[in-house]
């Protein structure tokens, strides 16, 4: 019997660590609540959300032990301990990372996100585009807006991405 949920699996030779975020409508003024850091080991596939995945919007950012990251453009705050927050908790020693975002379709209950070290995961051509989730919804706006990226963003966004982050061995769901 296969469970319903939203799954990683781990297809690299290093320790991937992941952080997520899913609709939550106790969070306000952004309905998403953010958590992580889930350890997945080589060939491992971890279960991070049960339920019925299906209609769903979710949002990730990974990073490996070897510094591959899988980042988005979807900006929030990360700290590099365990956490469940909401989407705009954050920290004086957070990092602003980006996530991916995945829309599951209505029919589907399970989903897994293959995490792989290949040229075919480059982000799309609007990579000069970054999207936020708005702190606000105003009637008649869409949820997610694009923003252009500011120059120094940029380059403070690639000098983080590149940088490895030593985080516990043994990472628990809050």
């Amino acid at each position: 019997m296969t469970t319903m949920g939203l799954n990683f699996r781990n297809s690299t030779n290093a320790t991937v660590f992941v952080a997520y975020a899913y609709p939550n409508f106790n969070c306000s003024p952004v309905n998403y609540a953010k958590i992580g850091w889930y350890r997945i080991e080589p060939g491992q596939t971890r279960e991070v959300w049960s339920g019925f995945a299906g209609g769903n919007t979710f949002f990730y950012y990974a990073e490996s032990s070897f510094g591959r990251t899988w980042p988005g453009a979807y900006f929030t705050q990360l700290p590099t301990q365990a956490f469940h927050w909401c989407w705009n908790t954050g920290c004086t020693t957070c990092r602003n990372l980006g996530m991916r975002r995945i829309q599951v379709g209505s029919t589907i209950a399970n989903y897994t996100v293959v995490l792989i070290t290949s040229s075919s995961q480059r982000q799309s051509g609007l990579s000069h585009l970054r999207t936020e989730l708005p702190t606000s919804r105003k009637a008649g706006r869409p949820l997610l807006r694009r923003v252009p990226k500011r120059a120094g963003k940029m380059a403070k966004g690639r000098a983080v991405s590149q940088r490895r982050v030593s985080l516990p061995r043994k990472i628990r769901r809050s």
